[in-house]
């Protein structure tokens, strides 16, 4: 059980990560430089929304290394002699992942400044003497979902910056085929093509659809084997899901009734929440991205309307 969970959770090598070919051959790239020069590679930064598998590519870069992954959020560090003992307890050729990045508090960040470029940690002792502790050398991945969110300093002081491409068609058919092998489903090419013309291009929710059909199909035939899923079942097993093309569900279909009832008024992201009851950060992160995406939807700071 906890094998499969572990495969189906998230690829463990470079070569069933199927999607951002210009990143990974990047990456691979730098490992490569690494290895032959025995020294990390240099620090790498991760802009893209939610759920793209940013902790899952930190942890090939480790792999690839052979080094550990340390794992922390950005709000989780509050104080900079927090973010001290982080490093301190770094090993030679670590890799420390900080997702949500905009999240630090500016003098935490300031303290990175000299670990990521000179491998020490500047500090003023109570009596105002002045200290440099060393830290082993360490790659830092940062990953943010707000990349207009970071310093200049801050942006400036990373060779390796990655934004996210959409998935390509033949990139969402490829994952499709993995997950749906993984779990034991007969598919033929139509029917794949098909759900390839229905699911977002969101790493988690493909492998969330994958999941549900496994389950609709063991449901189905009443054993956890030989499932066959064919274009005869669709209709059904999506009606079941309570989803609609391109992975708009439940929550995604009312926040367009909202603004359907408006009548192309705009309404404040404050009311849309409360009409919702869901927090505007869930809203802004889980619900607005795909339909912005697709084009529903125009947004400001402040106001949301339906797409003319």
């Amino acid at each position: 059980m906890n094998k499969e969970i572990k495969d189906w959770s998230r690829p463990d090598s470079f070569d069933h990560f199927i999607w951002q070919e210009f990143i990974v051959k990047t990456l691979k790239t730098a490992i490569e430089s690494s290895r032959i020069r025995k020294k990390p590679i240099w620090h790498c930064l991760f802009s893209w929304p939610s759920w793209f598998w940013k902790t899952t590519l930190a942890s090939l870069v480790a792999n690839e290394l052979a080094s550990e992954i340390k794992v922390i959020t950005g709000y989780a560090i509050q104080r900079p002699s927090e973010l001290v003992s982080i490093l301190s307890l770094l090993r030679s050729w670590d890799v420390l992942f900080i997702d949500e990045i905009h999240r630090l508090r500016a003098p935490v960040e300031e303290v990175l400044y000299t670990a990521m470029e000179d491998r020490c940690i500047d500090m003023i002792l109570p009596d105002w003497h002045h200290i440099r502790l060393p830290v082993e050398p360490f790659t830092l991945i940062w990953a943010t979902t707000k990349l207009e969110s970071l310093s200049l300093p801050l942006k400036n002081r990373f060779v390796y910056s990655f934004y996210l491409e959409p998935y390509s068609r033949e990139e969402k058919k490829e994952i499709i085929k993995r997950y749906i092998l993984l779990q034991q489903i007969i598919c033929d090419e139509e029917t794949i093509l098909n759900i390839v013309e229905h699911v977002s291009w969101v790493p988690r929710n493909i492998t969330s659809i994958c999941i549900q059909l496994r389950d609709f199909l063991t449901s189905y035939y009443k054993r956890d084997t030989n499932l066959v899923f064919t274009l005869d079942l669709w209709e059904d097993f999506w009606e079941r899901a309570h989803l609609k093309k391109w992975w708009i569900g439940p929550l995604h279909q009312r926040y367009l009734e909202i603004l359907t009832e408006r009548e192309g008024n705009p309404i404040g992201l404050m009311t849309l929440s409360g009409k919702l009851w869901i927090s505007p950060k869930s809203i802004e992160s889980d619900i607005e991205p795909l339909l912005f995406e697709l084009g529903r939807i125009e947004k400001t700071s402040r106001w949301r309307t339906l797409s003319s």
